[in-house]
């Protein structure tokens, strides 16, 4: 045909066909995949949208074949997605290998929590169970770890019992939950009282009854502190205790103990008690605050603290004593401070033996006792004053001048007892010489305060054997270096708390016969001259005329006074100056 080229046709058009079916069957290989995973990932993606048609759902594909494996939750509902997988994707045909819901006997759902997180573990009914439960526990600030099962067989009351469950998640920690068919075991350690009282309180007012079963403990405390104060008429009760049950019996005792008096209750519930008889050491301290008329009582683990004022005749030692006798093993005081209450009959006494006097019994304040003990060493200057004095309140008016004076008295004999009970003051004892017990006898009525009544019963020590001068000398030196004669600053007259050493001197210089005594008084330099040479010749003749009084020849004795003239010291310091101010006994 003119104009037209004429198309070439090989004649073995044919070999180019193998070529082309490697391509096309290469090409369907490669995309095989990636349409099997398409055609998977939107199965799957439809099955998430039925939560309760299949649980763990797997998917295996086979060209345009799916086969859907799992198990079966809900028939129904697995047929409607059964259907609408046929619509929606591109699967030919779907094939149901899912294998039927198991059933649990018994049905067990567990929750724990340690911590801020729970965990979820057991079985789940297929009803939207795990996620209205994930979704209330999460609620309350906790991490949730879910491993539970779905399972047929959960009974009717399952979702209320549930909730019920996840609410004392919020109370307790660590805790456990464990729901068997329609019951509900309940086990753990309450977060705090708090907690504790309003699980308690849930429980007890559960509306399952006899199907909750309760093992919760108070929150553990460290240390374990109980107390119990008594004051103005009200008992206080506070800290911890391990049981309500115990707490009653505790504000029943300090009832009972307190004569009358109201019952504060501040105590919490604590996990955590010593060892040992602790419901033992809370009756003893809770009765030994009875014995206090304010003061309080603590428990601090195993240590026992009581302090305060004690009732009339209570002593610190009378509950020592009841501690030896009553407090459970394992147990000790660990402070005991507690004032004596008022004693009758309110005693002292003062007894001198060898070279000690000892104290004994009651002094209204530490004033008081503080005063008495420094009279004592005043006036028993060759004695060691033994301190064994209480606190004690009840003291008769009057009663520390009364005891001063007594003791001034008790300090003129060689041994004796002075004996206080009340207002009734006896003395008995052994005069160093027979004036001073006919002085102390006449005098020592006389100069109590009114209100008290005093009496004496003195006799008078044997003289000893004879001493030579030498002997008579160091006898007298050893008397003086214990303590001088006292005088009154710018007086001649000797102090009261010196007459022991005057008696105690006359009874040494009567023993030495035949021998002549000045008596040397000596000053300071502070003033005139002239004035402290007349001060130390009256001084040394108060001296003879106590000596004279007490039996000794006058004309034995000299005075002799020396003022500032002979000092034994450089009158450089009060001590020194004090050294100087003496006197002095010359045997002759």
């Amino acid at each position: 045909m003119e104009g037209k080229t004429p198309m070439h046709l090989p004649k073995k058009w044919w070999i180019g066909l193998p070529v082309l079916f490697g391509l096309a069957y290469f090409a369907q290989g490669a995309l095989t995949p990636r349409l099997e995973d398409d055609l998977r990932a939107a199965i799957l993606s439809r099955v998430a949208q039925s939560p309760d048609a299949i649980d763990r759902p797997e998917v295996r594909i086979s060209g345009r074949d799916v086969v859907l494996a799992g198990i079966s939750l809900s028939p129904d509902v697995k047929a409607q997605l059964l259907a609408a997988l046929g619509v929606e994707t591109p699967a030919r045909r779907i094939i149901d290998a899912t294998q039927p819901l198991s059933r649990a006997t018994p049905f067990v759902l567990r929750l724990e929590r340690r911590g801020g997180k729970a965990m979820i573990s057991g079985n789940l009914p297929p009803t939207g169970a795990r996620e209205r439960l994930r979704a209330e526990i999460a609620a309350l600030g906790l991490e949730v770890s879910d491993s539970a099962a779905y399972a047929d067989g959960a009974p009717q009351s399952f979702p209320d019992l549930a909730s019920f469950a996840v609410r004392r998640l919020a109370e307790l920690d660590p805790a456990t939950t464990t729901m068997t068919d329609a019951t509900l075991a309940v086990s753990g350690e309450a977060r705090s009282a708090a907690d504790y009282e309003k699980a308690l309180a849930a429980l007890k007012a559960s509306p399952f009854k006899s199907a909750v079963k309760v093992e919760v403990s108070p929150p553990r405390v460290s240390p374990y502190v109980f107390s119990a104060a008594a004051r103005d008429g009200v008992i206080s009760l506070s800290g911890h205790l391990p049981s309500d049950d115990l707490r009653k019996q505790v504000i029943a005792m300090a009832a009972s103990v307190g004569a009358g008096a109201a019952v504060s209750d501040a105590t919490e519930l604590g996990a955590g008690a010593p060892a040992g008889d602790f419901a033992g050491a809370l009756a003893f301290a809770v009765s030994e605050l009875g014995k206090l008329s304010q003061g309080k009582v603590a428990v601090s683990d195993g240590k026992i603290i009581i302090e305060g004022q004690g009732r009339q005749n209570i002593l610190g030692e009378t509950i020592r004593a009841d501690a030896k006798a009553r407090l459970p093993s394992g147990f000790e005081i660990a402070r005991l401070d507690v004032m004596a209450g008022p004693m009758t009959p309110y005693v002292f006494s003062a007894q001198r033996a060898g070279g000690d006097v000892t104290l004994t019994g009651y002094a209204p304040d530490e004033a008081v006792r503080n005063r008495l003990v420094e009279t004592a060493r005043r006036n028993f200057f060759d004695a060691k004053v033994v301190d064994r004095l209480m606190i004690a309140k009840g003291a008769p008016q009057n009663f520390a001048e009364a005891t001063d004076h007594s003791l001034a008295a008790l300090a003129r004999l060689d041994e004796g007892k002075l004996a206080v009970s009340d207002s009734n003051i006896s003395l008995a004892g052994v005069a160093r010489h027979q004036s001073a017990r006919a002085e102390i006898a006449a005098s020592f009525a006389d100069t109590l305060p009114q209100s008290f009544r005093g009496e004496a019963q003195l006799s008078t020590r044997i003289v000893g054997s004879p001493l030579d001068a030498s002997q008579c000398a160091a006898a007298l030196s050893e008397l003086l270096a214990k303590s001088p004669i006292v005088f009154p600053s710018d007086d001649s007259a000797i102090a009261a708390e010196s007459a022991p050493l005057i008696d105690a001197i006359a009874a040494t210089a009567l023993r030495c016969p035949g021998t002549t005594f000045e008596i040397a008084a000596h000053t300071d330099n502070v003033g005139i001259a002239e004035v402290n040479l007349g001060r130390s010749k009256r001084r040394a003749q108060a001296v003879v005329e106590r000596l004279a009084k007490a039996g000794l020849d006058p004309f034995r004795i000299i005075a002799v006074g020396y003022g500032g003239e002979r000092p034994i010291a450089s009158n450089d310091s009060d001590e020194n100056r004090a050294r100087n101010r003496r006197v002095e006994i010359v045997v002759k």
